[in-house]
């Protein structure tokens, strides 16, 4: 499992829910047994979305408390994505970069209903107001992406919006010219040097297929906290 949070609602609540976040989805998952990944993945995320949801609860300070979260299972050959918020995974090879998982912001709701055009959402005031996030309400839609092949040097970059600044033509490029721990530190410099105001995490999962068609990975992390 590779995993991903961005909290939100100031940086030391924020800070607390994303890394319960991660701690929760992981545990819940490795502790389910008997159930499909795609299941075990919804159950781990309504599970942590409940438990971060009590702890800031009828508490006015910390109300609207919470985090994005984004997961993926790598299982012999097949990949598996749980997602809520503007967190993303993108999968890159040679021909092209594409973005498997949707922002649950609401320019992005606001696009896709017209009321916006792709243009006018880049520049918005509020395009990293999110409409749906973990920990915010008492219950939570889980987006799940099922039986994602994976192929030989394909790769999986996941990152928070910290990154928005950097274009995906650019991810791209520099993804396919450098080794994943290269790539990682160059896109998050671009970033900050372009300003961004957010944290910025970014990871990068290559895809290497044994013998048997087991799945290995590699994979960094790169981090920068302003």
């Amino acid at each position: 499992m590779f995993i991903i949070a961005d909290g939100m609602g100031g940086h030391t609540k924020g800070k607390e829910a994303s890394e319960l976040a991660v701690d929760l989805v992981q545990h819940v998952y490795l502790e389910t047994a008997g159930e499909s990944i795609p299941d075990k993945l919804i159950s781990a995320f309504k599970i942590a979305n409940e438990q971060i949801f009590r702890i800031y609860e009828g508490n006015v300070q910390f109300q609207k408390m919470g985090t994005t979260c984004t997961a993926m299972v790598l299982k012999d050959s097949k990949a598996f994505i749980a997602h809520v918020g503007d967190s993303r995974i993108y999968k890159i090879n040679k021909e092209k970069i594409e973005q498997l998982t949707k922002d649950h912001t609401l320019v992005e709701e606001m696009q896709k209903k017209g009321i916006i055009n792709k243009e006018e959402a880049q520049n918005h005031p509020e395009k990293s107001v999110l409409f749906r996030a973990i920990g915010v309400e008492k219950n939570v839609d889980v987006d799940i992406i099922k039986n994602i092949v994976l192929k030989e040097g394909d790769s999986y970059l996941m990152c928070t919006d910290g990154l928005a600044k950097v274009i995906p033509e650019e991810i791209h490029k520099i993804v396919l010219e450098n080794d994943p721990k290269t790539a990682c530190e160059q896109l998050v410099e671009l970033a900050n040097e372009r300003g961004g105001k957010d944290n910025v995490t970014v990871q990068i999962i290559k895809i290497r297929l044994g013998s048997s068609g087991s799945t290995k990975a590699d994979t960094v992390e790169k981090k920068s906290i302003k």
